[in-house]
């Protein structure tokens, strides 16, 4: 896994694995969202807030204190409020995660979310 991650992400390939094994994630599926949502590892979310999963808050854009409190916050969240909603595939949590035509996404990114998180995914199966 540590060979695909970039950025701010680069050596925590275990860290996503520890995340995955914790709340019964497919640890792929954790990095993948974390490099599409980071530019892998390159966002200033995820260099000045450690928030590597793009979350919301009632403030905006949420701060964790390390990268592994970022990753294991994403995780937990993503098997809540996800997972555990029945929301398995790509498509189905992207509904919900980054749904198209949200109104924080004024330039429509978020139509790219299914193509970009699915492709890192297979990325990080091989």
């Amino acid at each position: 896994m540590n060979k695909n991650l970039g950025g701010s992400l680069k050596g925590y390939g275990d860290v996503f694995v520890q995340a995955g094994q914790k709340y019964g994630i497919d640890p792929a599926l954790l990095a993948a969202i974390a490099v599409h949502e980071t530019g892998n590892g390159t966002s200033k979310a995820v260099k000045n807030r450690n928030n590597v999963g793009g979350m919301m808050g009632k403030n905006g854009l949420m701060s964790f204190n390390s990268l592994q409190d970022g990753i294991d916050k994403m995780a937990s969240n993503l098997k809540r409020n996800y997972i555990d909603q029945g929301l398995t595939t790509i498509p189905q949590i992207q509904r919900k995660y980054a749904p198209v035509g949200a109104g924080n996404d004024p330039t429509n990114l978020n139509s790219n979310w299914v193509g970009g998180v699915s492709k890192y995914y297979s990325m990080f199966k091989r």
